[in-house]
C-alpha cells in the first residue's frame, strides 16, 4: 500500500499545516489530471472525473478526509494517528452490513479480529493522548474512508479519477485557512530542501494512494480493503523511525507482525478461494 508512506513524508516536509496541504493537493490535481489528459490524447479508456451522484459523493468525502488527515497529523502523534485508523476496516463492515445488509465471509471477520488484535497489541504499550483535536480528526478520517470504500463498493463504478477534484476542492480551502490571500501568497513558500519530498508525496504517494484505493472496493469487499489500510498502523512506525528517528518498541514490532501476518494469510486464503470458483 503505498499510502503507508505518507506519514513519515508528511514529518520529512515540515512546513505549515495549511502550506502542506495546500501543495500537497495542487500537486494531486495537476498529476492526476495530467494522466487523464494522456489517457485522452491516446485515446485510451479513462474514468470520467466525476462518476456520477456517487462518484460526487466519493470525491467530499475524500475531501473531508484529506483535511481531517493533515489536521490530524498536525495535532497529534503518528502512533495515535496511525492507531486511531486501524479501525477503519471495522467501520467499513459495519457500513455495509448496516447500510447494504453485504455479508461477510467469516474468513473476513476472522481476519478483522485478528489484525485489530494486532493493533491492540500496539495501543496496549502505550498510547499517547496528545490532541483531543488530532484524535478526533483521526477518527473522521477513518470514518470518511470507510463510507467511501463502501459507496464504491456499492455502486462498482470506476472512481479512479476522483482525486482530480479532491485536490481542487481541499486547495482553495487551505489557501483561505492558511491567510495567504492576504499576504499577497507568502506564507505558501517553502524551503527547497522540502520541495523534493512535497514532489513526491503530491506527485507520486498521493495520486498513487487514492487511485488505487479508489479502484480497490470494485474487486474486493470495503472491508477488505480497508483492512489493508492496517498496514499503515504496522508499518508506519518503522518508516518514522527510519525517516526522523523516532524509537520503534518491541510491541510494535510484534503487533506490526501480527498484522502483516494476517494480512497475508487472508490474502493468500482469498486467491484460492477464487481459483476454486473459477
Amino acid at each position: 500500500m503505498v499510502i503507508t508512506f505518507d506519514t513519515p513524508v508528511l514529518r520529512l516536509i515540515d512546513g505549515p499545516q495549511w502550506t502542506v496541504m495546500f501543495w500537497r493537493a495542487s500537486l494531486l490535481s495537476i498529476s492526476v489530471l495530467a494522466w487523464w489528459l494522456l489517457m485522452k490524447i491516446l485515446k485510451k479508456p479513462a474514468a470520467p472525473l466525476v462518476n456520477g451522484k456517487s462518484g460526487l459523493a466519493i470525491i467530499l468525502l475524500y475531501a473531508g478526509g484529506n483535511i481531517t488527515f493533515i489536521t490530524a497529523v498536525f495535532n497529534t502523534t503518528i502512533a495515535n494517528v496511525v492507531f486511531i485508523l486501524a479501525l477503519t476496516p471495522l467501520f467499513a463492515a459495519l457500513m455495509s452490513f448496516i447500510w447494504f445488509r453485504e455479508n461477510l465471509r467469516p474468513a473476513t471477520w476472522l481476519a478483522l479480529v485478528s489484525a485489530l488484535f494486532g493493533v491492540g497489541v500496539i495501543v496496549w504499550s502505550g498510547l499517547n493522548t496528545a490532541s483531543m483535536l488530532g484524535d478526533m480528526m483521526a477518527a473522521a478520517t477513518a470514518l470518511t474512508m470507510a463510507a467511501a470504500f463502501t459507496i464504491t463498493r456499492r455502486t462498482g463504478k470506476d472512481m479512479s479519477m476522483s482525486p482530480v477534484l479532491v485536490g481542487a476542492i481541499t486547495a482553495p480551502i487551505a489557501l483561505f485557512a492558511s491567510g495567504a490571500i492576504a499576504v499577497g501568497g507568502a506564507s505558501l513558500a517553502l524551503e527547497p530542501q522540502q520541495w523534493g519530498w512535497m514532489l513526491l508525496n503530491g506527485v507520486v504517494i498521493m495520486p498513487l494512494s487514492y487511485s488505487l484505493l479508489a479502484l480497490g472496493p470494485r474487486y474486493i469487499t470495503a472491508a477488505e480493503v480497508a483492512l489493508f489500510l492496517l498496514l499503515e498502523t504496522a508499518l508506519a512506525p518503522i518508516w518514522v523511525w527510519l525517516a526522523v528517528g523516532e524509537k520503534v518498541t518491541a510491541a510494535t514490532l510484534i503487533g506490526g507482525a501480527i498484522i502483516l501476518t494476517t494480512l497475508m494469510v487472508h490474502s493468500f486464503y482469498r486467491l484460492r478461494q477464487r481459483r476454486r470458483f473459477k
